[in-house]
């Protein structure tokens, strides 16, 4: 049987304005899945290089990686607009009741920045 867990969290941005000074800031010390462009807008994954256990954690450190990043950087931040921390969970039969909690700090962090969050689960490998 397969279990329910935790798998990452990926920090997902979309903007009409480049966006090249805040991926290069981050994939200083985050892993850039994707990062694409075209005519109408820009597109990047980013998810944390270091080892991770939960969502809590995850996120933390893309956020003190957001907090550090250069000036210009940040303005490209702020003009993104999708900014979200999206939760990877791999869905199974086991345990029956799963759950992961983050921290009300974490949860103020993330709207400090002016970010969302969105939970996505993937079906269980067969």
């Amino acid at each position: 049987m397969s279990e329910i867990q935790f798998l990452n969290v990926d920090l997902e941005l979309e903007s009409k304005q480049d966006i090249s000074a805040l991926v290069a800031d981050l994939k200083k010390n985050a892993v850039v899945l994707h990062y694409d462009q075209d005519e109408y807008r820009q597109l990047a994954r980013i998810e944390a290089s270091a080892e991770v256990t939960s969502p809590d954690k995850a996120i933390n450190h893309l956020c003190e990686l957001i907090e550090s990043c250069s000036k210009s950087a940040l303005k490209q931040w702020l003009g993104c607009s999708k900014r979200t921390f999206d939760i990877g969970f791999s869905c199974g039969e086991q345990p029956k009741c799963y759950s992961q909690a983050l921290h009300v700090d974490t949860l103020l962090r993330i709207s400090a920045i002016g970010a969302g969050m969105e939970i996505t689960l993937y079906p269980a490998e067969k």
